[in-house]
């Protein structure tokens, strides 16, 4: 675990319906366990990790945004000066990838055009929706995507990096 002073503070919001599995992802990751009984998150919760990446370390500010409607209200607040963001969707419910333009709408609106990498979530349970189906909604939007199991610990931290270092590289990108 890193320490000390970070090079980077970034701020990841985590964007998807109820239920895509995003609170289980930043257990897994932040916490590298999973609680058999967790419930709705309810607005948002807040967790940090501290973490090297490429010769630099890097304070992840992670919020998880809970995914229900009457939150929708509140999505470009919690979105407001993130540095980059999750979109995960449920692979046996279409309807949870059918929505990203809603998500990605209050992030963009609040936060500008940052990275975004898309997980399909739940990989270790049998999908209702093709790879062509989500490559093609994933191209139209020139997205990233990641496939992951939060039960099965699969590719989430994995996930973690990749989005790092699209931020990095947007950051040097800008920079120039």
């Amino acid at each position: 675990m890193a320490t000390g002073e970070p090079d980077f503070v970034f701020k990841l919001v985590f964007l998807g319906d109820s239920s895509v599995g995003k609170t289980s992802l930043v257990q897994r990751y932040v916490y590298d366990s999973l609680a058999p009984d967790i419930g709705r998150t309810i607005g948002a919760m807040l967790h940090v990790k501290s973490v090297d990446y490429a010769g630099a370390r890097h304070k992840l500010v992670v919020w998880d945004l809970g995914g229900q409607e009457s939150f929708s209200a509140l999505r470009e607040q919690y979105c407001a000066n993130a540095s980059g963001a999750f979109f995960v969707f449920d692979r046996t419910r279409v309807e949870t990838l059918q929505h990203i333009d809603d998500w990605l709408n209050a992030l963009y609106t609040a936060a500008g055009k940052v990275a975004v990498i898309v997980i399909e979530n739940k990989i270790d349970l049998e999908s209702v929706i093709s790879d062509e189906q989500i490559r093609g909604m994933l191209e139209a939007r020139d997205l990233r995507w990641i496939q992951t199991s939060a039960t099965e610990n699969l590719n989430v931290n994995a996930a973690f990096e990749e989005l790092v270092k699209e931020i990095r590289e947007q950051k040097k990108d800008s920079s120039i």
